[in-house]
C-alpha cells in the first residue's frame, strides 16, 4: 500500500465512525474503470471511483462530484446495485465503511486524472479475479458477472485479525 493510503486510513480510523460512501462500477467493452494512488506501482492497490458522503449529499450528487473532481469524465447515468458493510484493518487501524455501489455510465472512455495523487486505469474483466482491487468481494462479484444477484455483502476483516484494541 502507498504512504498516502496509510495516512488516509489512519485518519479515517481515528474518527471511530462508520464511513458512508458511494462507489461507481464503470464497465465498458469488457473492462472496468478503477483508480490507484499515483505513488503505487501499476497492478496494485486499486479501488473503485467514489467518495464519502458529506452533509446534504445524495448518491448522485456525491458520485457526480467525485467523478468530476477526480477525472476528466462526467456522469451520464447510474443505477443502484448493492451495499457493502466493509470492516477491515489497514496498517493496524480498524476501519468500518458502508459502501453503496452503482453501475455508472460516463460521457467518455478516454478518462484521465485531474488529481496528481491518483491514476485511473481500465482493467479487463477476464483478468479481474487476480487484480489487487479492493474490496475483493466486490471484485469477485464483478469478475463472475453476478452484479444483478447481489443486494448486500458483509466483509468482516476484523474477525480475521487478532484484537488490536479499539
Amino acid at each position: 500500500m502507498s504512504e498516502l493510503e496509510d495516512r488516509f486510513f489512519a485518519a479515517v480510523a481515528a474518527r471511530d465512525l462508520v464511513r458512508p460512501s458511494v462507489r461507481a462500477l464503470v464497465v465498458h467493452d469488457g473492462s472496468v474503470l478503477v483508480q490507484r494512488p499515483a505513488d503505487s506501482a501499476p497492478g496494485g492497490g486499486y479501488a473503485f471511483i467514489g467518495g464519502e458522503y458529506e452533509s446534504g449529499d445524495s448518491f448522485e450528487s456525491r458520485l457526480r462530484q467525485e467523478i468530476e473532481e477526480e477525472t476528466t469524465a462526467r456522469l451520464v447515468s447510474w443505477r443502484y446495485l448493492f451495499v457493502v458493510e466493509n470492516r477491515f484493518v489497514h496498517a493496524g487501524h480498524r476501519v468500518h465503511s458502508l459502501e453503496h455501489y452503482v453501475l455508472a455510465t460516463l460521457d467518455t472512455t478516454d478518462v484521465k486524472s485531474r488529481e496528481g495523487h491518483i491514476v485511473q486505469e481500465w482493467l479487463p474483466l477476464d483478468t479481474l479475479g487476480s487484480a489487487d482491487l479492493r474490496p475483493f468481494a466486490v471484485r469477485d462479484v464483478l469478475a463472475h458477472g453476478h452484479l444483478e444477484q447481489v443486494r448486500h455483502l458483509v466483509v468482516d476483516g476484523w474477525s480475521e485479525t487478532p484484537d488490536i484494541g479499539g
